[in-house]
C-alpha cells in the first residue's frame, strides 16, 4: 500500500504511511486498530485504519488506494461501509482528517455526507508539519 502514499513525497511531504512495515502495523493492531482491506484477483489494492474514537465516533485514516485502481469507486465503498460499522457499533458516525491540500479527498468525503469541522496543523510520523481538516458526518455536531 506504500503506492498509495508515494505521491505526498514528490510534493515534498512525506507520508507517515511510508513508514508504516507489518510489525509496526500487527502491533497496532494488537492496541485495539482495525483494517478493512479490498482486495482484487487476491492482491491488496486498499485499505483503511479505523478505531472507536474518544468522541464517540469511528474515526478512520490512512484510507489509501493503490493508484492502478483509482476511479472504482473502492474509496466511497469504504466509507459507506465504515458509516454502516459506526451505526452497528451505536456510535454516532465517521470522523476523519485530511490533508488541507487534498481537495479531492475532501471533495469526495463532502460528497459522501461528511463536512469540515475544523482546521489545524498536526505533525506527521515523518516530521513533516502539515495542514489538515478534521472531518465529521455532517448529522454530528
Amino acid at each position: 500500500m506504500h503506492r498509495a502514499f508515494e505521491q505526498y513525497t514528490a510534493k515534498g511531504q512525506p507520508s507517515g504511511a511510508l513508514r508504516e512495515t507489518a510489525a509496526s502495523m500487527r502491533a497496532e493492531i494488537e492496541n485495539g486498530l482495525r483494517l478493512g482491506i479490498a482486495r482484487v484477483d487476491g492482491r491488496v489494492v486498499a485499505m483503511v485504519k479505523h478505531k472507536p474514537a474518544a468522541d464517540g465516533t469511528l474515526y478512520f485514516g490512512r484510507l489509501g488506494v493503490d493508484p492502478g485502481h483509482r476511479g472504482r469507486g473502492l474509496a466511497g465503498q469504504f466509507v459507506r461501509s465504515l458509516r454502516a460499522q459506526a451505526d452497528a457499533e451505536g456510535l454516532a458516525g465517521l470522523s476523519c482528517a485530511v490533508r488541507a491540500d487534498e481537495v479531492g479527498n475532501i471533495a469526495l468525503y463532502e460528497r459522501l455526507g461528511m463536512e469540515i469541522v475544523e482546521r489545524e496543523t498536526r505533525t506527521s510520523l515523518t516530521g513533516v508539519v502539515l495542514a489538515v481538516v478534521a472531518m465529521k458526518d455532517r448529522v454530528i455536531r
